[in-house]
């Protein structure tokens, strides 16, 4: 006949049945009539309360427990529980929870402890779990410490959640910091992702219709095979394999690519609404950056057509010649232009013989055709203005425009850097601007040059020796200073000339003296023989081979042999001719001019 107390303890909870049916006296219990009036009130405190209790008593800590802790005990562990041994029921987490229960049993000091994970298997299979949980000594009739009461709060589904959360938020934070590359973007998630606790392993397929390809792969295999990728893709939903779930990426309507990301979630954690719901956040965070990178790539590729064009239109040298080698290097590495240029131009027939005494492309205008690419004087301007992109470029090439049609009319260095020093006054962001102008005159072996503000320029000679474009010089564009000054060098056919910004001469933490040393000591060790766009190459590779914060113009040039008829005379002048055709106090409506008879000219 079953006690009174039991009876009325176990009518209130809806395990009671399950605790009346207990054989308790083939536990170490006994029958319920003979519990120590300790053990008693434990059991009628747990099967009053909803909230998951457990009560163990004796050396086996023998358990019974309310309809709150069914729940914890899973699918598997319930109903045998009720009446077995604590290690029994609890043997996988017995490691974490033991040192806990000692301090009940042997000091009958309670516990306290909040979102301890454990990894339970109590539903067939390993199980991440978080429960707060506390443990309080039960006493006999003696006050020793009989047994425990254990009440306890799984709050895995919080902890869990809130862990999500935090990922989701981080990757949101990490893919805005991404590099702006689908590569950068996929790189990154990949990296984040990989080896966590909700998420495994990761890759992100990515392609056109029919020839999705993996774009980043984290280093534990995801596990989706190809075949799970491409129904994805194809229907556009989620494919499961067990933990393994491969999302569709949706991309927007305005790019044909398409693609998926495949998740492997943690075997720990059941594949429930919750999961799914975290792994479409995931996929939807990473296809939202892969968007973005791709509509950046493609304004990044218009506007480097847009450059491409400019600088095809700024910077080509009007004429194709074996003895000029020409390299431009943008600091914006998105862009092929910036705020530096060149240009090459030929000017015409050269001084003629009878006006010997006069220092040839000093003085005035020229007139006629070039003697071909080998046998007329050549003009080239260096020049770098303020900034980088496409602000500077444009100011880049009016200044261009301006100096060639400067040189075409006047080819008198000083002259010229005069009139576009007058014209970038009236064109805002040109100030201080340098500019390096000279004339190459292979009949007279000189080299005339004026420079405003620009890095010299040197002279490589046959036998190795070099010479620098040291005089000549004066301030940068809209500087006052009075009339530019310019200098002549002899040159011989052969001899090399290589002109140049300051993006291939400075360096942080290296001063110009030291650079310019330096670009004395490379050219001295190059073949003098090699052609220009072996030697410009070769410079480049010497002077900057991890490229250059600023924008970089290098213009080589050999000397072409004086034609034969200046060979043949016993010497060679520049002509006398008239001074420019505009007054001085006018020059910036002499680039005008200038420039609207080029294009009269061309027309």
């Amino acid at each position: 006949m079953r006690s009174p107390w039991f009876l009325r303890a176990t009518a209130r909870d809806p395990m009671g049945e399950l605790v009346r049916a207990t054989d308790w006296t083939a536990t170490p219990l006994g029958a319920p009539a003979t519990w120590p009036a300790g053990l008693r009130a434990a059991v009628e405190l747990c099967l009053s309360t909803r909230f998951p209790v457990l009560v163990t008593w004796g050396p086996a800590l023998t358990m019974l427990y309310n309809d709150g802790y069914r729940e914890i005990l899973g699918t598997r562990k319930h109903p045998s529980a009720m009446g077995a041994p604590l290690a029994q029921v609890w043997p996988e987490v017995w490691d974490d929870i033991a040192p806990l229960l000692r301090e009940v049993l042997d000091h009958g000091r309670p516990t306290w402890v909040a979102d301890q994970r454990l990894v339970m298997h109590r539903s067939g299979f390993d199980e991440e779990t978080f429960f707060t949980y506390s443990y309080s000594p039960l006493r006999d009739a003696q006050g020793r410490v009989a047994g425990l009461l254990d009440i306890a709060s799984d709050t895995t589904h919080l902890v869990v959640e809130q862990r999500r959360v935090r990922l989701l938020a981080e990757l949101s934070r990490t893919l805005q910091g991404a590099p702006s590359t689908v590569a950068g973007v996929v790189t990154a998630a990949v990296a984040l992702l990989d080896g966590g606790p909700d998420v495994v392993a990761v890759q992100v397929h990515l392609g056109r219709p029919g020839e999705v390809e993996v774009v980043g792969a984290s280093a534990t295999p995801a596990g989706a095979a190809r075949p799970l990728v491409a129904e994805a893709v194809a229907a556009g939903r989620v494919v499961e394999d067990g933990h393994v779930l491969v999302l569709p990426i949706r991309l927007t309507e305005t790019d044909r690519r398409t693609g998926a990301v495949v998740l492997r979630l943690s075997p720990l954690r059941p594949v429930d609404d919750q999961t799914r719901a975290f792994a479409r956040v995931v996929a939807d965070t990473i296809t939202a950056a892969v968007t973005s990178a791709l509509r950046l790539e493609r304004q990044v590729a218009a506007v480097t057509r847009v450059s491409d064009v400019l600088q095809h239109a700024m910077l080509e040298p009007q004429v194709a010649r074996e003895d000029v080698a020409t390299r431009y290097v943008p600091a914006v590495r998105d862009l092929t232009v910036g705020g530096d240029w060149y240009d090459v131009v030929e000017l015409g027939g050269g001084p003629d013989a009878e006006d010997a005494g006069h220092d040839g492309w000093h003085d005035g205008p020229l007139d006629g055709a070039h003697d071909g690419p080998h046998g007329g004087p050549l003009g080239i301007v260096v020049g770098d203005c303020v900034g980088h992109g496409l602000e500077a470029a444009s100011r880049m090439g009016q200044l261009r425009s301006a100096a060639r049609a400067l040189l075409l009319r006047t080819a008198r260095p000083a002259d010229v850097l005069d009139g576009l020093d007058a014209f970038a006054r009236t064109l805002p962001g040109a100030e201080m601007a340098t500019v390096l102008c000279g004339v190459v005159d292979p009949d007279a072996g000189t080299f005339t040059y004026s420079s405003a503000g620009h890095p010299p320029g040197v002279v490589l000679h046959a036998d190795r020796t070099v010479t620098w474009l040291a005089g000549g010089r004066g301030r940068p564009l809209t500087v006052p200073a009075g009339p530019r000054p310019q200098a002549v060098v002899p040159v011989d056919a052969g001899d090399v000339l290589v002109l140049c910004t300051d993006g291939l001469l400075e360096r942080r933490g290296a001063g110009l003296r030291e650079r310019l040393d330096l670009l004395a000591t490379v050219l001295a060790d190059l073949p003098v023989d090699a052609s220009p766009d072996a030697l410009a190459d070769e410079l480049l590779a010497r002077m900057a081979p991890e490229g250059s914060a600023d924008d970089t113009v290098l213009v080589v040039h050999r000397v072409a042999a004086p034609s034969p008829a200046a060979a043949a005379a016993p010497g060679t002048a520049a002509r006398a001719v008239p001074a420019p055709r505009w007054p001085a106090h006018d020059a910036a409506g002499a680039v005008v001019a200038a420039l609207r008879a080029e294009r009269e000219g061309a027309a």
